[in-house]
């Protein structure tokens, strides 16, 4: 009986949140040609949030106080759901923007959304392409410098709830612009939905944006310990 009530549930919500989910991407994008800075950024995390609000997934959010104003980081967060990207936005204080699979950019409403803004295209299939992005990325954090920028390091979502192996794209990124690494760790999304299933249960994800792990003096050759201690932070905050 409970399965079936969990299904009827999730089924309401995919019905009320799917509208909800079109109509932000498209306030977003009709928006992104009449405001900029920080005007824009809050259609962003307005839509993100109404879309959250929707699925019944609460964000209870510490350690804003780690992100420091007007500076930049690349902001790595572990990838458990579809809703991550949503996550995210509405919960980084600062402003970013972030690579996304290529698939994406193809998805009606919101393809062209992400296009619009500014996000950047990672095919996983393809590490040269993928290094590719991460490099017109880092060019474009540098002249950008009130940008972070965001991923997920893991490249891929999560199969069984636990920290999934961390690619070293965003790292190496890191070290090419000299940023530090800021570590935003997510714990709960794995019940509310997951890969393999299409089914979503209301719930509330904690977000601990964690002190951010600094990069310099730290050179290329070094970027496997550089993973090592960023993973840590997960672990730990995780309790693995």
């Amino acid at each position: 009986m409970r399965t079936i009530l969990d299904r009827l549930r999730s089924l309401l919500i995919w019905i009320v949140a799917l509208p909800v989910f079109v109509i932000a991407c498209i306030v977003v994008w009709l928006g992104s040609y009449v405001v900029r800075g920080r005007a824009l950024e809050g259609l962003i995390k307005g839509g993100c949030r109404s879309v959250l609000f929707v699925c019944g997934i609460r964000l209870r959010v510490s350690g804003r106080e780690n992100v420091l104003p007007g500076r930049q980081y690349v902001v790595m967060m572990n990838h458990v759901n579809i809703f991550d990207p949503f996550v995210f936005y509405a919960a980084f204080p600062g402003i970013a923007r972030g690579a996304e699979e290529e698939s994406h950019f193809r998805w009606p409403f919101y393809g062209g959304t992400i296009r619009r803004i500014g996000m950047f295209p990672i095919d996983r299939k393809n590490t040269e392409r993928a290094v590719e992005s991460l490099r017109r990325a880092a060019a474009w954090v540098r002249e950008w410098p009130g940008f972070s920028f965001g991923i997920m390091p893991e490249g891929g979502r999560t199969l069984d709830g636990r920290l999934g192996p961390f690619k070293r794209g965003g790292f190496l990124m890191a070290l090419e612009t000299g940023l530090d690494i800021l570590p935003m760790v997510q714990s709960g999304a794995y019940r509310i939905n997951h890969k393999g299933t299409r089914l979503i249960r209301p719930g509330k994800v904690d977000i601990a944006v964690e002190p951010a792990v600094p990069t310099a003096g730290i050179g290329k050759e070094d970027v496997e310990e550089l993973i090592g201690r960023v993973r840590r932070v997960f672990l730990d905050r995780l309790g693995e």
